[in-house]
């Protein structure tokens, strides 16, 4: 469950940003998770469920934002969404740049 690492490194990196920045207490964390990164968010809710505790983040409740995978074909340029590895495109190709869905991002801290 490689979840549970990303939640650990996720702890890490706000307890160091709050002793930088000698912050309040953490009121939430929201983070975006793209469909293509093969990362289960109801799995990184449990996970930090799971430790949060032992970090001292008791109260800190976690916000996932999904992101849907888009991507534009290399052969028609036509842009649309990849619900699934391996989906081609209209046209038929399966050769695109893909524009979203692989984020993996802590995007807001909201302190007390």
């Amino acid at each position: 469950m490689h979840e549970l690492s990303i939640i650990k490194a996720l702890i890490k990196s706000v307890a160091e940003y709050q002793r930088a920045e000698q912050a309040d207490q953490v009121k939430s964390l929201r983070i975006e998770v793209g469909n293509m990164t093969c990362v289960d968010a109801d799995r990184l809710l449990f996970c930090f469920d799971m430790v949060k505790q032992d970090a001292g983040l008791n109260d800190v409740d976690l916000c996932i934002d999904l992101v849907q995978a888009t991507a534009r074909c290399l052969s028609c340029g036509h842009s649309y969404e990849i619900r699934r590895v391996g989906e081609p495109c209209k046209c038929g190709s399966y050769k695109h740049d893909l524009l979203s869905g692989n984020e993996l991002n802590l995007t807001e801290i909201e302190f007390v």
